[in-house]
């Protein structure tokens, strides 16, 4: 779980799986929002103004040969982000890693924190990813609906029932 604070994700609460090979990470972490799917989604989710103010004149640092860094190819991911519901990070921050992310909407329906799952590439096929993109959107829906929204986003309705075609991939695991 996490929210945005300028340009960089503040994890504010974390659970771990029971794998003994396991992501590093704590409450309280910073990382670059647009190298991750909570920031992406987070990002993705602002009025227009705020998002170009944040980014403008903005160097987007590299951590892997996956992170977007270009600020067009960035708007338009954060524009897929939109029209799908979720966000993909795909290897952009740490390598072996992936992860779908979904936004937590306030009683007004602004994105307001973000909700994610990470899996190691070893254990990161597309049928794992879309179970874990259903569990972070029906965890979205009771969040969004304990903070006062009400009906639920439709896109995440259809993300929580598993009905999503393809993840956005840039690297198939499966091919």
């Amino acid at each position: 779980l996490a929210i945005l604070d300028g340009i960089e994700n503040v994890y504010l609460a974390k659970v771990d799986c029971t794998h003994p090979v396991r992501l590093q990470s704590e409450v309280g972490k910073r990382l670059y929002a647009h190298a991750t799917g909570l920031g992406k989604v987070l990002l993705a989710h602002l009025p227009d103004d705020r998002l170009h103010a944040l980014l403008a004149d903005r160097v987007l640092p590299s951590f892997t040969t996956n992170t977007i860094h270009d600020l067009p190819a960035l708007l338009d991911e954060l524009a897929a982000i939109r029209a799908s519901g979720y966000a993909v990070d795909d290897q952009e921050y740490t390598p072996g890693l992936r992860c779908v992310a979904v936004p937590i909407w306030d009683i007004d329906g602004r994105g307001l924190a973000a909700l994610s799952a990470s899996i190691l590439l070893t254990r990161a096929g597309s049928a794992e990813l879309m179970t874990a993109l259903s569990a972070v959107a029906a965890g979205s829906i009771k969040l969004s609906r304990r903070l006062g929204r009400a009906p639920a986003e439709p896109r995440l309705e259809i993300l929580a029932d598993g009905r999503v075609a393809a993840l956005r991939l840039r690297h198939p695991l499966d091919s």
